[in-house]
């Protein structure tokens, strides 16, 4: 198959480009990883080496030209980060959530054992009521239990007043029955209030200290009024009204806050990769980047996220197509052909360019292909009508083993020249074509013309 043939080019540069992209966006998700997980109380030191470690191992497979091994494994790792992240905002809200529904219980028991000794004061001490109060009322007590145990002890020294006389208390003790003695958890379990029993409350809960950890307290703050107010409802079917809908606007609000957030993320991620070879002309959209945040509007967003995958792959394109005309015209020079400056320029802007070779007179190689794709046809052409047409299929068959020279030298260099479709020599007549010009030779012969 020594005619025409159409074959696709993957350069060394091309590879390179898609494995600094792979390691800009593993960089930007391990920064992120370390920040989040600092901020939500879900990372140790030893963690944080262990990742930094994976992240300069895949990095160092660049420098050892490991490429294949770090495009399959640099998503593996971005995955990972993603979904351990995900594990340690779970835990932590699950925390924050139970020391939620704890504070609670300390605030309900409180109220349940403030009124149980205000209905008899006589020797308690006042300096616990009045604690017990700023309890029940929502105030933070780091010795709540403390309080609470305190208070129950002087429940209990009341309720065992002398009230029966000798003769009764031992006709009771033959008659008593053994029965568990009472605790204060045991006290607290049977006169729980039903709002803490309410599933709803533990939705709410869970979904307030979430929007607090990775949104920000503002960001919770109408929710908990809207819950205090709900509170204050004694009408049960009222109270249920209130509870039900604030449970869909924080579910709504939640769902709306990860939308937003991941496309944050992704945007950023794009625009960290756009950073490390953009130019003047893209100060304007990086700029409106770094503006977004989590209340910037999510179609907005999603619209800035699109563009910048598209700058990225038609940068990606560009650099992709000069580096494979480049490639292929620094192989064909080293295999005697002319290649002049501003040819892979012409190439570009004509789509196609015809080098010649002094050892075969009369006789050139025509490379075709568009600039933004990865297949080119390469062919061997005559450069003149007036020629002894005999010497043609000798001309393809001297072609035919340069082309497999061709592809020796650009594998030297880390690429690959892959044939997708081929004609048998003579299959079809060998094309007639001029000699390729460049734009800066074409621009001094228009002066020669013009001023002889």
């Amino acid at each position: 198959m020594s005619g025409p043939k159409v074959v696709r080019i993957v350069t060394r540069e091309e590879v390179i480009a898609i494995c600094e992209g792979h390691l800009q966006r593993l960089e930007y998700a391990v920064a992120r990883w370390q920040a989040q997980a600092s901020k939500v109380g879900e990372l140790s030191e030893q963690e944080c080496v262990a990742t930094l470690a994976r992240r300069n191992r895949l990095s160092a497979l660049l420098a050892q030209e490991r490429f294949a091994e770090l495009q399959k494994a640099v998503p593996v790792e971005i995955e990972h980060l993603r979904r351990d992240l995900e594990d340690r905002e779970e835990r932590a809200i699950i925390r924050a959530a139970e020391r939620r529904q704890r504070e609670r219980r300390l605030q309900e028991n409180a109220a349940t054992l403030l009124n149980a000794l205000q209905a008899n004061p006589k020797g308690t001490d006042q300096a616990l009521l009045h604690s017990l109060s700023r309890l029940a009322k929502g105030a933070s007590q780091d010795d709540g239990e403390r309080l609470l145990a305190e208070g129950f002890a002087q429940l209990a020294k009341a309720s065992q007043k002398e009230s029966l006389s000798e003769a009764q208390r031992a006709l009771a003790q033959q008659l008593k029955v053994e029965e568990p003695k009472l605790s204060l958890a045991n006290w607290a379990m049977t006169r729980q209030p039903e709002a803490s029993q309410d599933v709803r409350l533990q939705r709410i809960d869970r979904y307030i200290v979430e929007l607090e950890l990775l949104q920000g307290a503002d960001s919770a703050a109408p929710f908990l009024q809207a819950l205090e107010r709900a509170g204050e409802v004694t009408q049960a079917q009222r109270h249920n009204l209130l509870l039900d809908s604030l449970v869909l606007d924080l579910a709504t609000a939640t769902r709306d806050f990860h939308k937003k957030r991941e496309c944050l993320e992704q945007l950023q991620g794009l625009a960290s990769e756009i950073e490390t070879w953009a130019s003047a002309e893209h100060t304007p959209l990086l700029s409106q980047i770094s503006t977004c945040n989590i209340v910037t509007d999510l179609a907005a967003m999603a619209g800035l996220n699109e563009q910048c995958k598209g700058l990225i792959a038609n940068h990606l394109k560009a650099q992709a197509a000069l580096a494979r005309r480049e490639a292929v015209l620094g192989g064909l020079a080293s295999l005697g052909y002319e290649v002049r400056e501003g040819m892979a320029t012409a190439w570009a802007e004509t789509g196609k360019v015809v080098l010649r070779k002094t050892a075969t007179p009369g006789y050139g190689v025509e490379v075709g292909g568009k600039a933004d794709i990865d297949r080119m046809q390469v062919r061997a052409v005559a450069l003149s009508s007036d020629r002894d047409k005999t010497r043609d299929r000798d001309v393809e068959t001297i072609w035919c083993g340069e082309f497999h020279r061709l592809q020796a030298l650009l594998k030297d260099k880390g690429c690959e020249l892959l044939i997708e479709r081929a004609l048998s020599v003579g299959e079809v007549p060998l094309k007639e074509s001029s000699i390729s010009m460049s734009s800066k030779e074409a621009s001094v012969d228009q002066q020669k013309t013009i001023n002889p």
